[in-house]
């Protein structure tokens, strides 16, 4: 295994090798899940006007007498100001309402009696309002640089008047496999073909990721034909991602043909089960190849490609630390992709294939745990577990 790089030599190559995309504005429902390149500032105080809490009436604690109060007409949200109260009077008010400036207290309909003409149980002046400026103040930063925006992002700068934010570009991704025996999925297989299965299943993959597949092609063994192909793809995607045709046999051309465009490959092969044969070329655009049997397309997906997704986004790998299964034995040269199943909390089931081709076995899984040979493996450490989509 000398000759192989190791999993942490191969992630330290595509780690130095790769950079954040640049930056565009994405409208909101277009930005979630992206990281925050300028932060949101609050364009006034929030929130911008005294706020009543409850559905009630709103008066002045110093004029009012509880036990005989006069409902002056009803203040909603979004009505402007209204008259000054005179003495004894209220607001009935609701939810999100602007509190009158002669008024300091709400009391809610639930403390009120039946006809609104007295209030029924203590209350303390103030209460319910919302002070303008309790959570924010003009000027503050709402949202800090760097912030993977979720929903409550989302609504944050809305609320200050952001239609759109500042974020990478997403990745253009492209799609390329290879091999004459496999045919179209809807296509009728000879007794020597298979049906293609790692081309729909790395475009299903990056469509739930909500990346733009912008080339997906499948190539035959011919050199001339997987030239073209290859040219195509790399003048409309920021990574592609090759599935068969790096190995060393007569009708495998893509290692030459990429050597030939991008140079000689960062590495090709690593100490691991499955994907040793896992190829990278740093771009632009950067390519990953990945071997052709299915379960090796899938882990390495997992593992390599989807993390190199996410820092072209600027965004965090999508890794957890999980307990090891009971079941599972480390294997004694190489880095093992486990196929495991996450159900609830941090519970993990194992779902090891049969052989490399064996997509069937693993269907019940959710991603890979990451096993280091048995030299490394404590079974009371945490494994890093990489997820093959969402």
């Amino acid at each position: 295994m000398a000759d192989l790089l190791s999993v942490a030599e191969a992630d330290a190559c595509i780690r130095e090798s790769m950079t954040t995309l640049p930056a565009e504005r994405a409208t909101l429902s277009r930005a979630i899940g992206r990281r925050l390149l300028s932060p949101v500032l609050a364009d006034r105080s929030l929130p911008p006007y005294d706020r009543s809490m409850m559905d009630g009436i709103a008066f002045s604690s110093s004029s009012i007498n509880p036990d005989k109060i006069e409902i002056a007409g009803l203040h909603a949200a979004g009505d402007p100001p209204p008259d000054a109260l005179e003495a004894g009077q209220a607001w009935e008010i609701m939810t999100g309402a602007m509190v009158p400036e002669d008024c300091d207290t709400v009391v809610p309909y639930e403390s009120l009696a039946d006809d609104h003409s007295r209030i029924t149980s203590r209350f303390k002046p103030g209460q319910f309002i919302h002070k303008a400026g309790s959570d924010a103040k003009e000027g503050d930063i709402l949202i800090p640089a760097g912030t993977t925006l979720g929903a409550p992002e989302v609504a944050i700068a809305a609320s200050v008047g952001q239609n759109s934010l500042t974020v990478p570009r997403l990745p253009r991704v492209g799609i390329l496999t290879t091999g004459d025996e496999a045919i179209h999925p809807a296509a009728t297989p000879k007794p020597w073909q298979i049906r293609r299965s790692n081309g729909p299943t790395l475009a299903a993959l990056i469509s739930m990721l909500g990346l733009p597949l912008n080339f997906h092609q499948h190539g035959p063994d011919d050199e001339d034909a997987l030239t073209t192909l290859l040219e195509q793809a790399m003048e409309s995607v920021d990574l592609l991602i090759i599935s068969g045709g790096i190995s060393k046999g007569k009708k495998d051309f893509v290692r030459r043909l990429l050597d030939a465009r991008l140079g000689k490959p960062a590495f090709h092969g690593i100490a691991l089960r499955p994907g040793k044969p896992l190829a990278f070329w740093p771009g632009p655009p950067d390519v990953f190849a990945l071997p052709g049997n299915p379960v090796s397309a899938l882990a390495t997906f997992a593992r390599f490609v989807r993390p190199a997704l996410h820092q072209l986004q600027g965004l965090a790998p999508p890794t957890r630390l999980l307990r090891a299964p009971d079941s599972l034995e480390p294997l004694e040269h190489l880095t093992w992709l486990a196929p495991v199943a996450v159900a609830t909390g941090k519970k993990t089931t194992l779902h090891p294939p049969q052989n490399s081709g064996d997509y069937i076995s693993i269907s019940p899984s959710t991603g890979v745990l990451e096993v280091p040979p048995v030299s490394s493996f404590s079974r009371s450490a945490a494994l890093t577990y990489y997820p093959y989509a969402l």
